[in-house]
């Protein structure tokens, strides 16, 4: 009988309540072995063919070490371990990204530069401006513009892995401090569900199918841009570039 998902995830929080209880070392390693494709997953959401400094096998061993924080810091309350592990594991993977060099200010500011370029001219021209409309106005070539462009994902998740102190001087990430919506004041739930009915309105009336399919099957399903080719038949590069370009698209058209 095939195994399912959920019963996948059972075995895992049934090893984890174990190593819990017995702090057995060996229980650990199955943890790790049990939850690395969990990692895999994570790190195959990244395209690392342009980066000189970094591999996936490096972020691999980046998302061991945010399982095993995990696995020490988690305290059953309630919160599957596979919910609590996902956080830290992409967030030590983007925290690594920062680290070699690959998010910082400078290219935060770029990416914000590329959105209003393209809002101000998409405003000025009527439609939606070409790469060398871009380009020319940015005064940059398209290797440059192509390099921003693959920054802007890392750009708008790591924001969400940031880490902060809590109460009690440990690290949390910022994205667990946005995770109860009943928490929100009145005008902020309005401000939300009007960000969300505009996001969807944009998805549905404005992007192509592809963006549309590739959008879907990156954040819905989760899956890797490996998974991803295999599906629209595209490389793994232009998968990312697509992607990179529908969310600076809906970015800029959230910013109206």
């Amino acid at each position: 009988m095939q195994t399912t998902l959920s019963q996948l995830k059972e075995t895992g929080e049934a090893l984890v309540n174990e190593y819990l209880t017995t702090r057995n070392e060996r229980i650990k390693g199955k943890i790790v072995e049990h939850y690395a494709p969990l990692i895999k997953n994570i790190v195959g959401r990244y395209n690392m063919h342009y980066s000189n400094t970094l591999s996936a096998e490096d972020l691999y061993q980046y998302g061991i070490l945010g399982l095993l924080k995990a696995l020490e810091r988690f305290k059953p309350n309630g919160v599957p371990f596979h919910t609590f592990a996902y956080k830290r594991i992409y967030g030590e993977v983007v925290d690594a990204l920062r680290r070699e060099g690959m998010i910082g200010r400078d290219k935060y500011e770029k990416v914000r530069n590329l959105e209003n370029t393209i809002k101000n001219l998409t405003s000025s021209l009527g439609r939606e401006p070409s790469v060398e409309e871009i380009c020319k106005s940015m005064d940059i070539d398209e290797k440059s513009y192509y390099d921003i462009l693959n920054t802007s994902l890392l750009v708008y998740t790591v924001s969400l892995n940031t880490k902060i102190s809590d109460d009690e001087g440990d690290f949390i990430y910022k994205i667990d401090t946005l995770s109860d919506e009943n928490a929100l004041s009145p005008e902020e739930e309005l401000e939300l569900q009007d960000i969300k009915r505009r996001m969807k309105e944009i998805i549905m009336n404005e992007l192509t199918d592809r963006e549309k399919i590739i959008l879907a099957l990156y954040f819905y399903e989760e899956l890797t841009l490996s998974d991803i080719r295999k599906v629209v038949n595209l490389t793994e590069a232009r998968i990312s570039q697509i992607l990179n370009q529908t969310l600076i698209k809906v970015r800029t058209k959230l910013l109206k």
